[in-house]
């Protein structure tokens, strides 16, 4: 299957969110000069290290026997072109019949590429979604040696974050670091923190802290995990709240019978529950978060925050997990039913959304 469509490609790389698009061709442009890059990839095999990774509900035309029992999965797009993605590209789903003929006929994979590529392939087909925090625990708990370079916040988000960063950390400038103009310094700070290198303008981090080396990089990476989690939760909360509010109007249209009408009220009753618990979880640990950036900002515990930064990447998996799992509720609600006021869909569509939103937050 070619996709043609420059809007799943091209725009891709400055539109899409993190949670959604791994945009591997973008990456190898913006790290072509970067030796760690080079050094450690994603994937063995070249061509599969310059693809396009999405997160894709499936459309009934898509489920294939393999992937029959599944109504999401990762769509990989090799591209034709990297340089210019409005040529399109071929694209197959992970768990998919043809993948490892498509892999050695498109990609042109050894047979031990294969094996360490496909197994690359499946963990992170495994995912709720491809945002970079969880993707590297993932990759990691693993056995991955990918570059840092591959977890990444999209440009899209880093634009829409800088405001938020910055907010958040003008405390810190103007207290902790003790600097006039705290809204431009804590800009540049923010700046620095989101950017994919360490510099110089970190400096004053790094001693307050405490940190050298790769302990500093980890620091400053979990830094960002925890700000970014924040950050896509507040934007989160009023989808979510909007596709809880509504479950319960959503009108089944033409033929139904009993014991699926059954099922779907209990289902959403269920779903709602769910996205409380889940939104709900997810906030004790952005709490966690608060108060000890709190104590760093008010009463210089340097070294507690540091600890914190550094045994943050156990509470990325779930934290990454359930800020995905309400992600896909609410943004595929808001896509399916822009419209408030017409909310109705047929009871094959609907068994369909309730049976999906079900798997994905692991309601019983």
């Amino acid at each position: 299957m070619a996709v043609r469509s420059y809007r799943d490609l091209a725009a891709l790389a400055t539109t899409a969110a993190s949670s959604r698009v791994l945009n591997l061709a973008m990456l190898n442009e913006m790290h072509a000069e970067d030796a760690e890059h080079r050094a450690r990839p994603l994937f063995r095999n070249r061509q599969l290290n310059t693809a396009i990774l999405i997160k894709h509900r499936l459309r009934p035309n898509e489920r294939t026997p393999a992937l029959a029992t599944r109504l999401n999965a990762t769509k990989v797009v090799l591209p034709f072109d990297i340089r210019n993605l409005k040529l399109g590209g071929q694209t197959f789903f992970v768990g998919e019949e043809a993948q490892e003929d498509k892999l050695r006929q498109v990609a042109g994979l050894s047979a031990d590429e294969l094996r360490s590529d496909l197994r690359t392939l499946t963990l992170i087909d495994m995912l709720p979604s491809l945002d970079p925090f969880l993707l590297r625990e993932q990759l990691r708990r693993n056995g991955s040696t990918a570059a840092s370079s591959y977890f990444y916040i999209s440009p899209g988000d880093l634009r829409r974050m800088l405001g938020f960063v910055t907010d958040e950390i003008k405390q810190l400038v103007s207290l902790a670091f003790g600097m006039g103009g705290a809204g431009e310094s804590a800009g540049r700070l923010a700046e620095a923190l989101l950017s994919t290198h360490l510099d110089e303008r970190l400096e004053p981090l790094r001693l307050t802290l405490r940190l050298e080396g790769d302990a500093f990089r980890e620091g400053v990476f979990c830094w960002k995990g925890f700000l970014y989690y924040k950050w896509m939760r507040g934007e989160l909360m009023p989808d979510v709240a909007r596709a809880m509010r509504e479950l319960d109007r959503l009108r089944i249209m033409g033929p139904r019978d009993r014991p699926s009408m059954d099922y779907i009220g209990s289902a959403q009753v269920k779903i709602r529950e769910n996205l409380n618990l889940e939104m709900a979880s997810t906030k004790e640990t952005i709490d966690d978060y608060d108060r000890m950036f709190d104590d760093l900002v008010s009463r210089s515990k340097a070294n507690a925050f540091r600890d914190f930064l550094l045994s943050a990447p156990e509470k990325f998996v779930r934290l990454g997990e359930r800020l995905g799992n309400t992600s896909h509720v609410a943004t595929f609600w808001k896509f399916r039913f822009p419209d408030p006021q017409r909310l109705a869909c047929s009871i094959e569509e609907a068994l369909d959304i309730m049976q999906d939103f079900e798997a994905g937050l692991g309601v019983n």
